[in-house]
């Protein structure tokens, strides 16, 4: 859990800087400044999303822990591909790679879709 919630903070500070810059970055470029919205909207979305998990992982057990830990590192990655090769378009035009944002999305589709499974195979212990 250390690490994901080190991850999480860092991620979070780093929006925070990126917010800043990107307030003041884009004079009249539209189509840049809804890339980089669109950038800095999701990687907000996921860093709450990493750090609930996070929290989340002490009441995991198994299976159900492996899953989230698995969600965590999607995020992680999808976070890295998606809004990362989006902020670098709205800089400078180009993206990460060919392809960098659609994988990062689906990387973010699959880590909500094994929170699911998580929450399937969680099992909580008998009440007492």
């Amino acid at each position: 859990m250390r690490i994901w919630l080190i991850a999480a903070g860092l991620n979070g500070a780093l929006l925070v800087v990126l917010g800043a810059l990107g307030a003041h970055g884009f004079s009249g470029d539209e189509y840049a400044r809804s890339l980089f919205d669109t950038a800095w909207r999701y990687q907000g979305l996921h860093v709450l999303a990493m750090l609930a998990v996070a929290l989340a992982l002490p009441v995991f057990a198994g299976r159900a822990r492996i899953a989230a830990l698995a969600a965590l590192a999607l995020f992680a990655l999808g976070s890295v591909l998606f809004s990362g090769s989006l902020y670098r378009m709205a800089w400078t035009g180009e993206g990460l790679f060919g392809g960098a944002a659609p994988l990062g999305g689906g990387a973010l589709i699959l880590g909500w879709l094994v929170v699911a499974l998580a929450g399937g195979l969680h099992r909580p212990p008998p009440a007492a």
